[in-house]
């Protein structure tokens, strides 16, 4: 990102263009992976780059790599893929000559790709899986040849010892839960505080009760993360539902409902797709295993089995990038069967069909992609009723003046109000402006409702009631609002603005408020809207000064 700001400044089209061709960069080295995989695996066939080239082209264009590929924040999933795909290849075409040189620079590769993100940390079984698979020989030689995947151990250790370090993860202790996420996401989810893209939306999803879970599991010393068995079976429903996504990518959704999938359906389904695959790996038809093997574990580290408290298994679109190669694999594999039993063309014939139906996909979902209010249109016209959608679509209306249509949106869900009390929030602001004083009061009284919301709701409520003369009411709910809030920061905030809203003309009054703006900064000085209001109190000040004689 720092290099594309030195090279493109504030131009949002150049860390586009750049995001476009890193994905064109995986799409090469996922052509070369597979071009190497179907020759290993003894196939004679003529036109097997051929066959190689078709798959990269269905993985170029399918619809469901569009979140990493449009968001800048979701680009480390780009990363991680070439680093991921290239190093495979490489290491694979290299390490019968020059296994050691094979071996060393898989390790410093196999280190980038975790700094790219953490779902590399994959890259040793993948890499033991595929190697064993494509080595001729007895089992001895094959674990012989394996062996030396130990030194990868060693820049994992150091990845880990950066990541607690970074973390500040006490070393030695068992009280690793982290509760970090649920902290922020009370504080973000706040009706005054904006989103701040991809990382605060995920976290505010976590508040949905869809992807609320209980506590419990076993702490993973000195990550400070969690194992919990209980969420096996609900991965596994995801991994299912990704692999379908993969097959017919429709709807696409930046934030999906929770699945209808049965659970053991799922399990059943996948246990027999996976022994079948075992079936023909003996039969010397290593395809479906390799490409399987590669898209489960690599969707592993996004399962959320081992993850923070509170984050329950859900499928995202961006997950699914690195996967698919796994399933591209499965295609390379299938043209090559089709290709040899019958002719080349009947394998060409399906992928000119899948590139006719997945082309005007992606191009629709890069539309969509052009905005966050065309986001969450998208996925409300989808199906998808999520408390974070509802929230950034009313928002994004809100901010574009279409107050019927957020209105409209806010009517719709007001059933929902008590459980998504910050969307709530962003209603109540909705009905305000457009002068439904008393359905805006009944969404503030019912975010009142809800611990973390009080304070604001009733504050803002207290800003409508002096809008509309009930100077006393209002007066009676700003105290209240300052006494409800719990941080200390915001109380003295609270206050700040309490003064500045009654007394607005009051330079004696005015000035008591930036005494408590810069309380507010001494106790917290990252407050971002702190700053704002004292800025814009001091701009107020200077111009109202009376020149001295």
């Amino acid at each position: 990102v720092a290099l594309n700001i030195e090279f493109f400044g504030n131009w949002a089209a150049g860390f586009h263009l750049f995001n476009i061709l890193l994905h064109v960069l995986v799409c090469l080295v996922v052509y070369g992976l597979i071009r190497h995989l179907l020759l290993a695996c003894g196939s004679n066939f003529v036109r097997s780059s051929y066959i190689a080239l078709l798959a990269a082209l269905v993985f170029a264009v399918h619809p469901v790599h569009t979140e990493a590929v449009n968001s800048i924040f979701n680009r480390s999933e780009m990363l991680v893929s070439f680093c991921m795909a290239g190093g495979l290849w490489w290491f694979l075409e290299t390490v019968d000559n020059r296994p050691w040189i094979a071996w060393i620079l898989l390790g410093l590769i196999y280190f980038v790709a975790m700094l790219c993100r953490e779902t590399g940390i994959v890259m040793p079984a993948i890499t033991v899986v595929f190697l064993w698979v494509t080595t001729s020989g007895s089992w001895q030689a094959r674990l012989s040849k394996c062996l030396p995947v130990v030194w990868l151990l060693i820049p994992m250790a150091i990845f880990l010892g950066m990541r607690a370090s970074a973390l500040e993860v006490p070393f030695g202790t068992a009280e690793m839960a982290v509760k970090i996420p649920a902290e922020v996401a009370q504080s973000v989810a706040k009706p005054e505080v904006s989103d701040a893209g991809n990382a605060v939306q995920t976290i505010t999803e976590s508040l949905d009760t869809t992807y609320r879970q209980s506590e419990g599991g076993h702490t993973v010393p000195l990550l400070g993360l969690v194992f919990n068995p209980d969420r096996i079976l609900p991965a596994v429903t995801v991994w299912f539902d990704s692999l379908i996504l993969m097959i017919w990518p429709d709807p696409l959704l930046t934030f999906r409902n929770p699945t209808q999938t049965s659970q053991w359906l799922a399990l059943s389904l996948q246990a027999a797709l996976f022994a079948f695959s075992i079936f023909r790996l003996f039969q010397k038809s290593p395809g479906l295993f390799l490409g399987l093997t590669f898209f489960y574990l690599a969707m592993l580290p996004a399962s959320r089995i081992v993850g923070e408290h509170g984050i329950y298994p859900h499928v995202a679109e961006r997950y699914l990038y690195m996967p698919s190669i796994g399933i591209t694999i499965i295609l390379a594999f299938a043209l090559i069967w089709i290709a040899r039993r019958f002719t080349f063309k009947a394998a060409v014939i399906p992928v000119l069909l899948a590139l006719i139906v997945l082309t005007p996909l992606t191009w629709s979902r890069n539309t969509d992609w052009a905005s966050t209010k065309g986001l969450a249109e998208a996925d409300f016209r989808n199906g998808s009723r999520s408390g974070v959608i509802l929230r950034t679509l009313v928002k994004s209306l809100f901010a574009e003046g279409q107050m019927e249509k957020a209105a409209e949106v806010c009517d719709k869900n007001s059933d929902r109000f008590l459980v998504l009390w910050y969307l709530a929030g962003n209603c109540a602001q909705v009905y305000a402006t457009l002068g439904r004083f008393e359905s805006a009061e009944q969404a503030y009284l019912t975010v009142a409702k809800s611990e973390e919301g009080r304070s604001s709701a009733l504050f803002y409520l207290a800003v409508m009631y002096l809008s509309q003369d009930r100077r006393e009411e209002a007066i009676e709910l700003f105290k209240q609002a300052i006494l409800e809030e719990r941080h200390p920061y915001l109380k003295e905030f609270r206050t700040a603005e309490m003064l500045v809203e009654l007394y607005p003309s009051d330079t004696k009054r005015l000035l008591e408020a930036r005494k408590h703006l810069e309380k507010s900064l001494e106790l917290e000085p990252n407050y971002y809207r702190t700053r704002v209001v004292l800025m814009n109190l001091d701009m107020f000040l200077s111009s109202t000064e009376t020149p001295s004689n």
